[in-house]
């Protein structure tokens, strides 16, 4: 049964007590009657028995009223001579009170109790052969009232300190979570000043080199031909675009940190491989291919397709004479091979395999151990070489996403 049940059901359980005390045929009284023509009339406490039960239902909504009908139930009780049961049902309006009033009425009715059994003990001392009696029933009477109000002292400094650690939890709650929200808006407002910057910064630097490059471009397309004059808008052109690259690859190296998660998001595959080669060739870099048919999953083949395009790019930067590309397909792995003469160390990836001042092909090595590739990166007798392999049935297959344009 729980306590809401417990506590309905109290006045019944107390008065059905009591009863079964009266019909037992023992006396059960805690005093002797302070009127001695009552000695006998034990029928006569079903009435004060009553009368405490109706005030425990009166106490739920009245807490000190139901202590006091209660109180003087008692005390009329105490003239036939207290008896066990009815003690017992005032006893839970001594709890109510002590547990749910407030602190000057709690004052007041322990006071006022207090003193109530210091007179019941006093006159009961002056009766006849009060001597022999007297003390028991003080120890007895003072140890049944302050018990109930103790325990009931007791149970609402729990509610309290229960419910001041509600209030501490609540309130550390909000604070965290203003605390959470503040701090989301410090990043989102860092961020956005960021963004302003390097929109600012974009359209300073690189915004300014490509207007020189459609300006020197439509001057030189907009008069008759001249190979002196074409000549140099093409120098200019190369000029400005080697600048926007270079402010490019500033830019990029400011927003790329090693080792973050890598957007995955498929796009092209090798099929798109035969036309990048075909752009590379147009863009006056003399590329030889060998391609053999394999088969590889989409966020690999995506992996390889920007690995073939970061190295043709570095080729036609750094090296000279032909670009040979080999894509093959092993029992275990599909491998991709670059290879193209280089005079001098090239501005990138050192021989050791670290990126240099670029970050392309670094980026292309995380995004190929995203999908359980591998790279190699060497120099060695005027040529440089890199090696891309892949699982022919790789980690991420085609559930991975694909991933982001390179970068160099």
């Amino acid at each position: 049964m729980n306590r809401s049940r417990l506590a309905t059901f109290s006045p019944l359980l107390y008065l059905a007590v009591g009863i079964a005390l009266l019909a037992s045929g023992e006396t059960w009284e805690i005093t002797p009657p302070l009127v001695p023509t009552a000695a006998g009339s034990a029928g006569w406490h079903v009435v004060p028995l009553l009368v405490v039960c109706a005030a425990i239902v009166i106490q739920r909504r009245y807490t000190v009223a139901g202590f006091a009908l209660a109180a003087v139930a008692t005390l009329a009780d105490a003239s036939l001579g207290l008896h066990l049961g009815v003690f017992l049902a005032w006893t839970d309006t001594a709890y109510a009170v002590a547990r749910r009033a407030e602190r000057r009425q709690r004052q007041m009715t322990i006071g006022l109790t207090g003193l109530a059994v210091i007179v019941l003990w006093a006159v009961l001392a002056t009766l006849p052969g009060g001597d022999q009696y007297a003390l028991p029933v003080a120890l007895t009477l003072t140890a049944g009232v302050a018990i109930p109000f103790w325990w009931g002292a007791e149970v609402r400094n729990g509610d309290e300190r229960a419910a001041r650690a509600s209030a501490a939890t609540l309130w550390e709650r909000e604070r965290s979570e203003t605390a959470r929200r503040e701090a989301e808006r410090e990043r989102a407002e860092a961020v956005r000043r960021e963004r302003t910057a390097m929109a600012r910064e974009l359209h300073d630097t690189v915004s300014a080199h490509l207007s020189g490059i459609a300006l020197h471009s439509a001057a030189a397309l907009s008069g008759a031909p001249d190979a002196e004059l074409d000549r140099r808008a093409l120098q200019h052109t190369r000029s400005a675009s080697l600048a926007a690259l270079d402010e490019m690859r500033t830019m990029i190296g400011l927003l790329h940190q090693s080792g973050e998660p890598l957007d995955l998001q498929v796009r092209d595959g090798l099929d798109a491989l035969p036309v990048l080669l075909q752009r590379t060739e147009a863009a006056g870099v003399e590329v030889s291919a060998e391609l053999q048919p394999v088969e590889v999953g989409p966020a690999a083949g995506q992996a390889l397709l920007r690995f073939a395009q970061e190295g043709l790019a570095n080729a036609a930067k750094h090296g000279t004479g032909t670009v040979r590309l080999r894509l093959s397909g092993l029992p275990m792995v599909v491998r991709l091979d670059i290879e193209n003469p280089t005079p001098v160390p090239p501005v990138g990836p050192s021989a050791s395999g670290e990126a240099g001042p670029g970050i392309g092909l670094s980026s292309m090595r995380e995004r190929l151990q995203a999908v359980g590739g591998t790279v190699q990166i060497t120099r060695a007798d005027g040529r440089w070489r890199i090696r891309a392999e892949v699982p022919v049935e790789p980690a991420g297959s085609s559930d991975s996403p694909g991933s982001s344009e390179s970068a160099e």
